[in-house]
């Protein structure tokens, strides 16, 4: 029981990560538009948005979607995975 407990807390500390992860990542977006950065920036910063919500699903359990193949390049690089 010990166990499945540490399971669910780590999930839960993984899950918390990623909200806060996504919400970096979201501020970063919005300081780029306020900026007017470059359409390459936000391009960026949108697929790292995409990888962080490809993780969030898979650690809330849903069912596994195609992932394009430049962007498992991406998920490989990430240690979220690990965990």
């Amino acid at each position: 029981m010990v166990g499945k407990d540490f399971d669910v807390a780590k999930n839960i500390k993984m899950t918390e990560n990623l909200q806060c992860q996504m919400l970096a990542v979201l501020s970063d977006f919005f300081t780029a538009m306020q900026q007017n950065a470059p359409k390459v920036e936000k391009t960026e910063i949108l697929a790292r948005m995409e990888v962080l919500l490809y993780l969030m699903a898979a650690r809330l359990g849903q069912e596994r979607v195609q992932v394009p193949e430049g962007e498992l390049r991406l998920l490989s690089a990430w240690e979220v995975l690990d965990a």
